[in-house]
């Protein structure tokens, strides 16, 4: 999609992270307005007028060096800052808008990493596909996160509007639920698994530094079962996200709901194991509208969809 040297490049010569000073135009972000996604804690929004020149600048140019073939959408900076934070937590920080991201739907993936500053995108399939790209990077004051969504240019977008329109059409004429539990009995998996590697210093040994699986089970006598795990690695340092939830499920007609009497969380962190927690979370009803497809390799998904998006998974045999 882009150039990944010719982007760190630029992102090394214009983004000076500890010369920036946000005094104004600043607010607090419980949410991301770009993906939509929950933020970690003590995230603040800087405010469109107080975005230094350079940063929006390099989001510019990253959309740029596609060659014409794209266009920049909205665009969101977000920063972490203050007597609370420390360069040490930046990891920890990440790994959090990470797995939000993922949760929602979107597929993280790193393109590079260069003296502190890590390249990376976020997409998002289903009805509506969605892509975005940006950068972060810490220092002792302060970490910060930019991203711009990322569109097709002309012909290119017209494509992709036609290819959404077929598949809202397919979906219109594919067999929609009637309300029966045995249509998604069995088990449903989506994860992916990163690229890009971490090497342990000690043994040598390279293993895939970012990683998630998320996990379906639903029962002929209404139960369901649900794990979701998420792996990220970043300077050496692991976090790692665990919950177990489960169980009954109740359908009307493409309305499934999932009524958990189990939500257990686990939460680590090797470089602070002090921060560990694992806790047993509120029992909140999950409401979804779901519907199943084939997808390009003739394998069945089940699709479940709220405000926060669409996500897909796979029929395990």
């Amino acid at each position: 999609m882009f150039k990944i040297n010719r982007i760190l490049a630029i992102v090394l010569t214009t983004l000076s992270l500890s010369g920036v000073i946000w005094s104004q135009g600043v607010e607090s972000a419980a949410n991301s307005n770009l993906t939509g996604v929950a933020l970690p804690a003590n995230a603040q929004r800087v405010g469109a007028a107080s975005v230094p020149a350079e940063i929006s600048g390099t989001l510019e140019k990253i959309v740029a060096s596609a060659d014409g073939k794209l266009r920049q959408g909205d665009s969101e900076v977000l920063a972490w800052g203050g007597a609370g934070y420390r360069k040490s937590n930046a990891p920890n920080i990440v790994g959090k808008l990470r797995g939000s991201l993922e949760s929602a739907g979107w597929k993280y993936e790193v393109g590079g990493t260069a003296d502190g500053v890590t390249l990376f995108r976020a997409l998002k399939d289903g009805r509506s596909p969605r892509a975005v790209v940006g950068f972060y990077a810490a220092t002792d004051d302060a970490m910060l996160v930019a991203w711009t969504e990322i569109l097709a240019a002309d012909a290119a977008q017209n494509s992709i509007e036609t290819a959404s329109q077929n598949e809202r059409m397919q979906n219109a004429s594919a067999k929609s639920s009637n309300g029966s539990l045995q249509e998604i009995v069995g088990k449903w998996h989506n994860g992916n698994v990163s690229m890009m590697g971490e090497k342990n210093l000690t043994t040598g040994q390279i293993t895939s530094s970012n990683g998630s699986t998320f996990t379906y089970k639903f029962f002929a006598d209404g139960r369901f079962e649900y794990a979701g795990y998420i792996k990220s690695t970043m300077y050496g340092c692991t976090t790692d996200l665990f919950n177990d939830k489960r169980g009954k499920v109740e359908i009307s007609g493409n309305q499934i709901t999932l009524v958990p009497t189990k939500n257990y969380w686990k939460n680590t962190y090797s470089c602070a194991p002090a921060s560990n927690k694992e806790r047993d979370y509120v029992l909140e009803r999950e409401t979804y509208t779901f519907r199943t497809k084939t997808d390009e390799y003739g394998k069945t998904l089940i699709c479940l969809a709220n405000a926060k998006g669409e996500s897909c998974y796979r029929r395990e045999e």
